[in-house]
């Protein structure tokens, strides 16, 4: 049966497949979440360095409320890179945050190569996009994971709907949340790049 994060609750897992369609420049797929941390770390080997890490995460609500203009109002997300890494030191750092990474709803986060245009993003609800100007490549390595090539991909977030919406909630591990992991960061380098709406 489809597993999703436990910080992510979805109305219809049974409805999701774990396979992948293609376009241009990119491959959007599903994967159990069981098999989510090993196939990011495979795919870490893939990528030419340097390489750099995004982390995408709400503001906090007093950044919000400075940002805030009239009775309607977007949440924002805060867009932050740590570049200049090595495979190692991407590696130490899922192997330190992973599972957390991993488990939380409200973030999300990538792993890209500085000089090609390959990387991996895990997107809310833990959907996944690899970008590559060349998708046939990895095309191996997803069928490694047993995902199937579709042209009609279904993804959590096509199941959603007013009366049967998706859910997802900050998450703890061993006293830490996705802020903390944020905190930690930024005193090697993390840096917000931009603020959007969410």
């Amino acid at each position: 049966m489809f597993q999703t994060a436990s910080g992510v609750t979805v109305p219809f897992p049974t409805m999701i497949k774990e396979e992948f369609q293609v376009y241009e420049s990119s491959i959007l797929f599903n994967l159990s979440f069981e098999k989510l941390k090993s196939l990011i770390e495979e795919f870490i080997n893939h990528l030419s360095e340097p390489l750099f890490f995004v982390l995408e995460i709400p503001l906090s609500q007093q950044e919000e409320l400075e940002l805030q203009k009239g009775d309607f109002h977007p949440l924002h997300k805060k867009i932050c890179y740590l570049d200049g890494q090595s495979r190692e030191q991407i590696k130490a750092i899922f192997h330190i945050y992973g599972d957390l990474l991993l488990n939380d709803g409200i973030s999300q986060f990538a792993i890209y190569s500085q000089i090609a245009r390959d990387g991996i993003y895990i997107q809310k609800y833990k959907v996944v996009s690899i970008y590559s100007d060349n998708p046939e490549k990895y095309f191996e390595f997803l069928a490694s994971y047993r995902l199937a090539r579709t042209n009609d991909l279904l993804t959590v977030w096509d199941t959603f709907s007013y009366e049967s919406p998706g859910e997802v909630r900050k998450i703890e591990i061993n006293g830490m949340d996705i802020f903390d992991v944020h905190d930690e960061l930024v005193k090697i380098g993390l840096y917000v790049a931009e603020i959007v709406e969410d």
